[in-house]
C-alpha cells in the first residue's frame, strides 16, 4: 500500500507540476515572440553629434528632443565607442534599453527598445494564468480522489470473517490484530450470553417470582412466575403502576429506589405472597431494585388454620369443661339436692365423654399432619366391616327413628381396617345426627374393574351450596345450635377427608337442602 500510495501521490505531482511548466513555457513562449515582433515595430533609432543634438529619429520631432550629450549611453560610446543603459518608467510600467555607438564621422547612432516590466508581464497574464491553475487543480483533484479510492477500496471491501484476506502487505500486522481480537471479543460475548442464557434458564424457572427495576421504577426484566402473578405476557418497559395497583407494593418499592430495603404480604389471585424489595446499587448509588415474590400461601393458610384450630379446640373444651366444673362445684358446695346428684353424675359423664371423644379426634388430625396415622394394611370382607358399624350404631337410629341399611356386594379390600372402620362410623353417625325423624341412611358398596366405591346416602337436612366445599374443615360447622344439641364436634368429615387421602382416594359430596346429602368415597383395589 506504501508503495502505492507514493506511485500515486508522485503521479500527481508530476502531472501537476509537468501542466504549470507547459502552460508557463506556452505563455512565455507566446509572450517573447509578440514582444520581438513588437520590438521590431516599435524600435528607435536616433542620430546624434557629438555635442549632444538630436539631428535625427525615426519616432519623434528632433525639434521636440532634449540634448542628449549626458545620456549614459551616450557618455560611455563618445569615451568607448560603444554604450548601454536602462531606464524604469514607474508610470508605464514599462522598461526601455539604450545601446549607443560612435561613427566614423564623429555621430553617435543610439538604438532604444521599450518593453513592459516582469510586473507588467505577470499582472497581464494572471487572469490567464489563474484559470489554467484552476483547471489543473481540478484536475488534479478529481485524479487524487479517483486514486485515493483505488488505494482505498480493497480496504473498505475486505471481508473479516474470512479466514483468509487479500490486501496490501502493510496491513497484514493491523489485519492479524483485528482478528486476534475479533476472536477475543467474541469468546468474551460467548462467555457473556452462557452466563446470561444460565441466569435466564434459571430465574424463567424459578418458582419465585423475580422482577428487575431501574431507577425511574421502569421493569427491565420480570421471569415467568412474576408474569403469572401479575396476569400479564410481557412487563418490560412498564411500570409497577401498569400491572399492579396495590398502593403498598408501590410505596415499598419507593422506598427500596430511595435505599432502603422493604418487605410486605401481598394478595393476589386467591394466593399470599411474601415481597422482598432490595434496592441495586452500582457505586454509592442506587441505580434499580430487585423484587422477590414468595408463595408462602400454604404457610399463610396453615397458621390461618392453625390459629383457627386453637380458637375452636379451645371453645370445643371449654363448653364440656365449664359444664362439668358448674355441675362439680354446685356438689362441692352442697348446693345440689340429694335428688339432683344422679342427674348431675350422668350429665357430668356425658360432658366426660364428649371431651374425651373432642380429645381423640384432635389426636387422630395431629397424627395425620404430622404423618404419624401409620398403619398396616390387610385384607378384609368391607361389606362384613359396613354391618359391623351398622350394628354399634343401631341404637343411635333407634332414638332417632332412622332406619340404617348396606346395600351392594360383599368383597374383600387391602387397606386399614381401623380407619375404614371409622371412616363408615363418622359417614354414618353424621347420617343420623343430621337426619329427620323417619328418615334413612343407605351404605352402598360397589365396584367396577380396578375401583370400588363407598356411598353413604341420608335423607336428612341437607347443606347449603355455599357451605359444601367446607364440610371438611376442622370444627366447621353449617348449624351450630343442631350441632350442640346432637354433640356434633365438626371434626368427623374433616378425619374421613383425611383417612380417604392417606389411602389415595378421591371424596365427593352432594347435597339437596332438606332432602338430604350423599357423600361418596372413590379407591383403588
Amino acid at each position: 500500500m506504501e508503495k502505492r500510495i507514493f506511485r500515486y501521490m508522485s503521479l500527481i505531482i508530476v502531472v501537476t507540476v509537468v501542466s504549470l511548466a507547459a502552460l508557463w513555457g506556452l505563455l512565455l513562449e507566446r509572450q517573447l515572440g509578440t514582444q520581438a515582433r513588437e520590438g521590431l515595430r516599435s524600435l528607435r533609432v536616433s542620430l546624434i553629434r557629438d555635442d549632444g543634438a538630436v539631428i535625427f529619429d525615426n519616432l519623434a520631432d528632433t525639434a521636440t528632443l532634449d540634448n542628449h550629450q549626458n545620456r549614459p549611453e551616450v557618455i560611455a560610446a563618445r569615451q568607448s565607442g560603444t554604450g548601454e543603459s536602462e531606464r524604469f518608467s514607474d508610470t508605464f510600467g514599462e522598461k526601455s534599453y539604450y545601446y549607443a555607438t560612435k561613427t566614423a564621422d564623429g555621430n553617435i547612432v543610439r538604438f532604444a527598445l521599450t518593453v513592459d516590466s516582469i510586473n507588467a508581464l505577470i499582472l497581464r497574464y494572471v487572469p490567464v494564468f489563474i484559470l489554467c491553475l484552476l483547471l489543473v487543480l481540478l484536475f488534479s483533484f478529481f485524479t487524487a480522489k479517483r486514486l485515493t479510492r483505488r488505494v482505498v477500496e480493497p480496504i473498505n471491501t475486505m471481508n473479516l470473517d474470512r479466514a483468509e484476506i487479500e490486501t496490501y502487505d502493510e496491513l497484514s500486522p493491523f489485519v492479524a490484530r483485528i482478528e486476534a481480537q475479533k476472536k477475543e471479543i467474541f469468546a468474551q460475548i460467548q462467555a457473556l450470553k452462557d452466563r446470561a442464557d444460565v441466569i435466564a434458564a434459571i430465574t424463567q424457572n424459578m418458582k419465585e417470582g423475580l422482577i428487575l427495576t431501574d431507577d425511574d421504577g421502569v421493569i427491565l426484566s420480570a421471569n415467568r412466575s412474576a408474569l403469572d402473578i401479575f396476569d400479564t405476557e410481557d412487563a418490560a418497559g412498564k411500570t409497577l403502576l401498569h400491572i399492579c395497583r396495590n398502593l403498598e407494593l408501590l410505596q415499598k418499592n419507593q422506598q427500596c429506589l430511595a435505599g432502603e430495603s422493604a418487605a410486605l404480604l401481598l394478595e393476589r389471585n386467591q394466593k399470599m405472597y411474601s415481597v422482598f424489595l432490595n434496592p441495586v446499587h452500582t457505586g454509592n448509588t442506587v441505580t434499580g431494585a430487585l423484587l422477590l415474590f414468595l408463595d408462602v400461601t400454604l404457610t399463610y393458610d396453615a397458621e390461618r388454620h392453625r390459629q383457627e384450630f386453637s380458637a375452636n379446640v379451645s371453645h370445643e373444651l371449654k363448653t364440656p369443661l365449664t359444664m362439668i366444673s358448674a355441675l362439680a362445684e354446685m356438689i362441692e358446695n352442697g348446693m345440689a339436692q340429694p335428688e339432683d346428684i344422679p342427674g348431675f353424675a350422668v350429665k357430668i359423664s356425658a360432658q366426660s365423654k364428649r371431651l374425651l371423644h373432642i380429645i381423640d379426634n384432635i389426636i387422630r388430625l395431629s397424627a395425620f399432619d404430622e404423618g404419624r396415622a401409620f398403619a398396616e394394611y390387610s385384607s378384609f370382607d368391607l361389606g362384613e366391616l359396613a354391618e359391623s358399624v351398622i350394628d354399634s350404631l343401631q341404637d343411635s337410629a333407634d332414638e332417632k327413628q332412622v332406619r340404617l341399611t348396606v346395600t351392594g356386594e360383599h368383597f374383600s379390600v387391602k387397606a386399614n381396617e381401623r380407619m375404614f372402620d371409622e371412616l363408615l362410623y363418622n359417614l354414618v353417625d353424621n347420617g343420623i345426627k343430621y337426619n329427620q325423624t323417619g328418615g334413612s341412611v343407605i351404605v352402598t358398596l360397589s365396584r367396577k374393574d380396578d375401583s370400588y366405591k363407598i356411598t353413604v346416602a341420608d335423607t336428612g337436612i341437607g347443606i347449603p351450596p355455599e357451605h359444601i366445599h367446607r364440610v371438611c374443615e376442622r370444627f366447621y360447622r353449617v348449624d351450630k345450635s343442631r350441632s350442640q344439641k346432637t354433640g356434633g364436634t365438626g371434626l368427623g368429615l374433616s378425619i374421613v377427608k383425611h383417612i380417604v387421602e392417606y389411602h389415595h382416594g378421591q371424596l365427593e359430596t352432594e347435597s339437596v337442602l332438606n332432602q338430604g346429602t350423599t357423600i361418596s368415597c372413590f379407591f383403588r383395589l
